[in-house]
């Protein structure tokens, strides 16, 4: 077994060094091997390398160690990592884009594609404490129904509003603001009632420095 890994390890340092137009001297030099070394390891010919070489090459390289060695991950060296990017923060009334803000997402998890998610401002308090007028809920694009999650909905053609779902055995919908003295439990709606817009999954509170 170890040689059959090994031997994938070769084919897999030939093809990141090629890939990226490092010559054999160059890739010698990085590792403090002569370029003769670094073939037999392409080769599969040797099996007298070292994980912290490993890791100089995957780093000249710019690919996943983890890859490099053989196992099947993909090639890209952010895999599994946390990656910083934007989303939009979209205004539901004109469904305009009001501005960017940060957003960091898993690499290798593909509901966390950032395209999967905008942002709104709240603009009421129904689900005070947690998103008070003014705080930004982050949304998920609606995929399935998952009973007790928050979403962001409409009521048959209505504005838009969030609300935790609860779907009962009799297949009737309540829909709970957290602030429920404003806000009472809605009942008996079905699914042909909502729009669900996304899954709340995660607020920043401004109001919180108000």
């Amino acid at each position: 077994m170890e040689k059959i890994i090994f031997e994938k390890i070769g084919v897999r340092l030939k093809q990141a060094r090629e890939l990226r137009h490092i010559t054999l001297e160059e890739a010698g030099k990085k590792a403090d091997v002569h370029k003769s070394t670094i073939l037999r390891w392409e080769n599969g010919e040797t099996e007298k390398i070292k994980l912290p070489v490993i890791e100089v090459l995957a780093s000249f390289y710019n690919v996943n160690p983890v890859w490099l060695m053989g196992y099947n991950v993909p090639m890209d060296k952010d895999y599994g990592k946390n990656k910083l990017t934007t989303i939009n923060v979209i205004n539901l009334s004109t469904n305009e884009v009001i501005q960017t803000i940060p957003y960091s997402y898993r690499t290798d998890i593909s509901e966390e594609d950032p395209s999967n998610f905008f942002a709104i401002y709240a603009s009421d308090n129904s689900m005070a404490p947690l998103l008070d007028v003014g705080d930004i809920a982050i949304i998920k694009k609606y995929t399935e129904f998952l009973n007790g999650k928050t979403y962001l909905l409409k009521i048959k053609g209505g504005t838009p509003i969030i609300r935790k779902v609860i779907k009962s055995d009799d297949g009737k919908v309540e829909l709970q603001a957290m602030n429920m003295w404003n806000f009472p439990t809605q009942y008996d709606f079905s699914f042909d009632d909502l729009e669900i817009l996304g899954e709340v999954v995660k607020v920043e509170n401004n109001s919180a420095f108000k």
